[in-house]
């Protein structure tokens, strides 16, 4: 996650969510990019645009903190946004 391509693709989601977090709405405080489909099992996917999200660090924080660390998949990213 040290690579250039994780880097661009982290600056890509955040300019495509205007630098916003899609859960609680900051703008431009702390954001870290979220795989929407699993990093570690989608490989194909790791760097593809449309498979990011913007949360802030407190929402990242607490995304994990309700679904875990692994496993993670879209239907619990769409749930938590709403």
């Amino acid at each position: 996650r040290d690579s250039i391509e994780f880097r661009l693709w982290r600056e890509s989601v955040f300019a495509r969510d205007n630098w916003t977090c899609k859960k609680c709405l900051v703008q431009g405080f702390k954001l870290h990019p979220h795989h929407i489909r699993n990093f570690a099992e989608e490989k194909e996917l790791r760097f593809a645009i449309d498979n990011g999200i913007t949360f802030c660090e407190k929402c990242h924080r607490e995304f994990h903190k309700k679904y875990g660390q692994r496993k993670n998949n879209k239907e619990q990213v769409y749930e938590y946004v709403k």
